[in-house]
């Protein structure tokens, strides 16, 4: 057990459930793994279509696991019940998400977690408490859904589901002990080391966008490859990325070519806008254009968009290719 003191589906178990229980403060007093095993930390916001074509609402804890067979144990961050259990198998082993009701507003979830298999749904566990392993990969997902907040950077809320709606900064949430140690530990340049999922701008074009029509897409696994994001790398927030789940092909996050204008200063009276379009490598700028996206938002709530792969073009014309998205 940890000294006292000291993370990927997006279906939430927390709103619209009938309370049943816990009434623990919304702290967390312990590291879901020991701070001496992690090697980075990794912000709100993570980009990597099409999984997390939009700013993802989750932190990651970052591990050695040199033989992908390594495992470390797994710790209840504070005291609460699990609320839901929902099994992934990964290469044999039987991961899990798995989100823990902390009090009637606030619960978080675990990611990419071997579960010890005497935790059922509405079991109780304590702080500090082992409940599993890593799994075989590298890291875990950290989630933290506070329903006392209210984001102001959706659009559209209506798009988004109870965890990414209440998406609350997990790091905020652990004691300023524990926070001393985590925050030194966010491979993340500047004084913001939390990150944030919520950034759109009304009438701007930054932000998240969905594919428009007669059917409605939220973030989820049916409408990730509808989705399209100019968001900013967590790791070097001045990098613009421009992430695409599908629809419109090249699928991927890439960045935009110097000199561009930046999506936060494109409106309506923009008129269209073209962005060379290179592979997102960080801060190291990528040589060779690897296509072209063309964009004009039509109003505030929606945008013309279409890309050309492997062009080598500084503009075009839309054609019968092009979709609208809408906020």
């Amino acid at each position: 057990m940890l000294v006292a003191g000291l993370s990927c589906n997006k279906n939430g178990g927390q709103s619209g459930n009938t309370y049943t229980g816990t009434n623990e403060a919304s702290t967390f007093l312990y590291s879901p793994i020991e701070v001496s095993k992690i090697r980075f930390l990794l912000s709100l916001g993570w980009i990597q279509p099409v999984g997390h074509t939009i700013p993802t609402d989750h932190v990651y804890f970052w591990y050695t696991n040199p033989t992908n067979t390594t495992v470390l144990p797994v710790y209840a961050l504070t005291s609460g019940k699990v609320e839901k259990i929902l099994n992934v198998p990964v290469l044999g082993i039987k991961e899990c998400k798995t989100w823990f009701r902390v009090n009637e507003k606030f619960s978080y979830y675990l990611d990419h977690i071997v579960l010890d298999p005497s935790l059922q749904e509405g079991s109780t566990v304590k702080a500090g408490q082992q409940i599993g392993t890593t799994g075989y990969g590298n890291s875990i997902d950290l989630g933290a859904i506070d329903e006392t907040l209210t984001l102001t950077g959706y659009a559209n809320p209506a798009r988004y589901v109870g965890q990414s709606l209440y998406c609350g900064k997990p790091f905020q949430y652990f004691t300023p002990a524990l926070q001393a140690q985590l925050y030194p530990l966010v491979d993340r340049e500047g004084v913001d080391k939390d990150g944030r999922v919520d950034i759109d701008i009304p009438g701007k074009l930054v932000g998240n966008w969905f594919v428009d029509g007669s059917t409605f897409y939220t973030d989820g696994p049916n409408g990730w490859d509808k989705e399209l994001s100019f968001a900013f790398d967590i790791q070097h927030p001045s990098v613009v990325l421009v992430s695409i789940g599908g629809t419109i092909g090249m699928v991927g996050k890439w960045t935009i070519g110097a000199g561009a204008p930046l999506p936060s200063q494109v409106s309506v009276a923009s008129g269209k806008v073209a962005y060379r379009l290179y592979s997102a490598g960080g801060i190291t700028a990528d040589p060779n254009q690897r296509g072209l996206m063309i964009v004009q938002m039509m109003d505030d709530t929606h945008i013309k968009v279409e890309v050309f792969p492997d062009s080598k073009a500084s503009d075009a014309p839309f054609d019968s290719g092009a979709k609208t998205y809408a906020r």
